[in-house]
């Protein structure tokens, strides 16, 4: 849409119509409508801590480049190079108020929000100061006061990252800047109290015990695997791999199986009834290439997948309801309202492939 857009600025620059100015009104709308949806599209798919530290990044660049308009007396570099600060410190503060609207956690939307209102507040100094830097590069007070204002930008910007990332505050300063050098002191010549000879010497700790090598404890072994998860390794061990694509099926069962693998079915419902999903697929698989089995075990295998289907989809509902973050729980909850689609598809297409099977 941008050559568009530009085409219709240009009509209206050199045409000052109402159609011009309404034509160029409703491109404009729809531009920033189309430019929304792509950012937000952006933010969900990357990660918003990478996405803040990259902001900082590119802003203690521009710094860099604000220091060189100061050094060679270059107001308009100045100015531009500032922008660009202050567009990254927005975004990254558009971010944070869209984590925090994100979240129904109430210490974490605190945090964020806290946060976000030292960033917004340090966003204006910043400009204002790099104002009088352009109207005059050369006075050192002025260059003085920027640099502190966006030290003050750059370290808000970093307690949005911490607080998003759930860090905590500042970093405590290390002991070795606590520990002052101190020169040896000779010893005090000794006092006579009734021909008693004391010494205001203080006495040497006595120098304490090597450390001693405490080795980490062994790793705890591996729990137990059940009953379900033998049968569940036994089986893919003595299947087949599923071919490039002539066995569809079984490379979603495969999928599925190698997917699962990260985690346990000990008291996880989701993945327990998940694997014997990829199971009952890779049954399903064998039974629709014509590899042993009957009509019946066709239809009833395809009920199985509906009927695990249902119980996956119960438990990701109740796991949805628990969780805090808005988008993953609309996401989820938008995934389970396709399961029972789904599974009714599979259901009426085994049934019409098993009468073809039955018939041939």
């Amino acid at each position: 849409m941008t050559p568009q857009v530009i085409k219709a600025g240009k009509i209206r620059l050199h045409n000052d119509s109402d159609s011009a100015n309404q034509h160029f009104d409703n491109l404009r709308r729809e531009y920033t409508d189309v430019l929304n949806r792509l950012r937000s599209h952006v933010d969900d798919a990357i990660d918003t801590g990478d996405f803040i530290r990259a902001s900082e990044q590119a802003m203690r660049q521009y710094t860099v480049y604000c220091e060189n308009a100061i050094r060679n007396n270059e107001p308009q570099q100045m100015v531009d190079n500032t922008s660009q600060i202050a567009r990254f410190g927005n975004r990254v503060l558009m971010t944070a108020k869209n984590e925090a609207d994100n979240s129904e956690e109430p210490s974490f939307v605190h945090r964020v929000n806290n946060a976000a209102q030292q960033l917004h507040s340090a966003i204006p100094p910043m400009v204002n100061q790099a104002k009088q830097v352009a109207l005059n590069p050369r006075h050192g007070g002025n260059a003085q006061s920027w640099r502190d204002a966006n030290e003050h930008l750059l370290s808000a910007v970093r307690q949005v990252g911490d607080a998003i990332a759930g860090a905590g505050g500042s970093r405590p300063p290390s002991q070795n800047l606590l520990v002052e050098s101190v020169p040896p002191k000779a010893p005090t010549s000794p006092i006579v109290h009734d021909r008693v000879y004391i010494r205001e010497d203080i006495p040497t700790p006595p120098r304490p015990p090597p450390p001693v090598e405490i080795s980490p404890p062994p790793r705890p072994p591996p729990p137990p695997e059940t009953d379900d998860e033998e049968e569940t390794r036994a089986f893919w061990e003595r299947y087949p791999l599923p071919g490039a694509s002539s066995q569809p099926i079984l490379n979603a069962a495969h999928n599925l199986h190698q997917e699962l693998r990260q985690w346990s079915s000990q008291e996880n419902e989701i993945v327990a009834a998940a694997k014997r999903m990829a199971i009952l697929m890779a049954r399903l698989s064998q039974l629709v290439r014509g590899e042993g089995g009957t009509k019946k075990d066709l239809i009833d295998c395809a009920k199985a997948i509906a009927d695990s289907s249902e119980e996956v989809t119960r438990l990701a509902v109740q796991l949805a309801r628990q969780c805090t973050d808005i988008k993953m729980r609309m996401t989820l909850l938008q995934v389970c309202e396709r399961i029972p689609t789904i599974a009714t598809q599979l259901k009426i297409l085994s049934t019409v492939k098993a009468t073809m099977l039955g018939s041939q």
